[in-house]
């Protein structure tokens, strides 16, 4: 990376930055066919970019990808007031992408607590209301004489996990101070600084498990809400114009939006096997009051389901987001793009490529896949978990909608077809090449041959394994 006195050189002697260059690239106006194929032209590694901005800096978030792909996309292939969906947008990179850049947007998550994240860093505050917000968290240390009867509770109520050691009673009794804050900010009707405020506690309580010191926690919340404010008042001054933006807390294999109304999809689903969402966001769903086992139940992918036979949870997995793409062909308009970035994942040893397994299943919605797109993962930009960051690349998956699919996302029949065709066909490929995906200790022939039966298993219980939990 060049030093500030090397960038301030290059701009004085009229030398252009890579980011400099790929802005210009993408403001340019091009027709569908050369817009194709000026992704060609993008260095998709983005190496050295500024990745974390403005709201984006608001909340960590595991697994999150980074703003120039959603930016990529928003610039090159729709206008200003066009309508950009991100059915599972996470900490909501796309919506913060899309309301940047005057598009208007929806979002949809299943984890209450990433929609509460993506609503709030893609919704502007007065500074009158600031002024209000900071003087009740002037006084909110008198919330700190709580009684430590509700404290214990707090205390027993707990996950049964190491960490919670952290939360003793004088840490607890800090949070709840703050939650206490917050809820008379609610009561006195200022909703947006409420949830302002959580996506703050929330963030504070997330730092506080990562670092595992939290006997300043009054102090590191007080610290993030000026931080956020700062952010939020430097947006403000962006937007000219303000964009509509719907989040919705809900499920990308039924959503709420109208069809043949979004102009662009733009997402990055969960992987398969990776990471248990649910886990990483515990505590802070905890004390948001949120239902974590809820999400738990309903995550797609979620590393936590079918443990005895993890190839049931591919099934499961393909079929949750079969049901998830025929509903954003459902919605998306006709002759639009569907971009959808995953990497590959890895079961029993064996190699998954979700990006096969999407391209394959569209062809059968009305969907053509118009370019796959392989791209280097700057690890310590992307993930916060040491174990997902064993997944170094990724894939861009750009689909057009050629046609209305003529079937529905609660088609069990149909969804079962699919997914048991593409067990069979992966269960063939394992049959002539074991161990496609091995790390560290490698395992015996007699070990990697027993995943053709698993496999199998799998494909029997696929009737059952696809069905929508209740």
């Amino acid at each position: 990376m060049k030093t500030l006195y090397e960038t301030t050189q290059a701009t004085f002697l009229g030398e252009k930055t890579l980011e400099q260059k790929y802005l210009e690239l993408i403001n340019e106006e091009y027709s569908f066919s050369k817009e194709i194929n000026i992704l060609d032209k993008i260095d998709w590694d983005f190496k050295d970019f500024t990745t974390q901005y403005l709201t984006h800096k608001f909340h960590s978030y595991p697994a999150r990808f980074i703003p120039q792909i959603p930016l990529t996309f928003i610039k090159i292939f729709t206008k200003e007031r066009d309508t950009v969906l991100d059915p599972m947008c996470g900490c909501g990179t796309t919506l913060v992408e899309a309301f940047l850049n005057n598009r208007n947007s929806v979002g949809n998550d299943f984890n209450p607590l990433a929609a509460l994240i993506s609503k709030v860093k893609t919704t502007l505050i007065d500074e009158n209301e600031f002024r209000y917000f900071n003087k009740k968290l002037a006084v909110m240390k008198r919330y700190l004489d709580l009684d430590y009867r509700r404290v214990d509770e707090r205390i027993n109520n707990l996950p049964n996990r190491k960490i919670s050691k952290i939360f003793n009673r004088v840490v607890i009794s800090k949070l709840e101070a703050i939650r206490e804050t917050l809820l008379e900010v609610k009561e006195e009707e200022h909703n947006e600084l409420f949830d302002f405020g959580r996506v703050a506690l929330s963030s504070t309580i997330w730092s506080l498990v990562e670092n595992g010191n939290g006997v300043n926690v009054d102090d590191l919340f007080l610290k993030k809400v000026k931080f956020m404010q700062n952010k939020l008042n430097k947006t403000t001054k962006i937007i000219k114009i303000i964009p509509k933006v719907k989040v919705i807390c809900g499920d990308a294999r039924k959503l709420k939006v109208k069809t043949n109304t979004i102009d662009l999809i733009v997402t990055s689903p969960p992987y398969v096997n990776a990471l248990d969402y649910y886990r990483a966001h515990m505590y802070n769903m905890l004390w948001l009051g949120m239902d974590f086992d809820l999400f738990r139940k309903h995550e797609i992918g979620g590393h936590s389901h079918f443990i005895t036979n993890r190839f049931r949870l591919l099934s499961e997995y393909l079929g949750d987001m079969l049901r998830s793409i025929i509903e954003m062909n459902r919605v998306l308009k006709k002759g639009k793009l569907c971009v959808i970035v995953v990497g590959n994942s890895s079961l029993e040893y064996e190699l998954i490529e979700s990006h096969k397994f999407f391209a394959t299943m569209s062809e059968n919605i009305g969907f053509k896949p118009v370019k796959t797109i392989f791209r280097n993962i700057d690890k310590t930009k992307k993930y916060t978990s040491a174990d997902i960051g064993k997944i170094d690349d990724e894939y861009i998956l750009v689909m057009q909608k050629t046609n209305d699919t003529e079937v529905v996302a609660n088609d069990d029949n149909f969804i079962e077809g699919v997914v048991k065709e593409q067990m069979i066909g992966f269960r063939e490929q394992i049959k002539i090449v074991q161990g496609t995906s091995i790390r560290g200790r490698k395992p015996t022939k007699e070990r990697l041959l027993k995943n053709i039966n698993k496999i199998s298993e799998a494909i029997e219980t696929i009737p059952q394994d696809i069905k929508v939990k209740g």
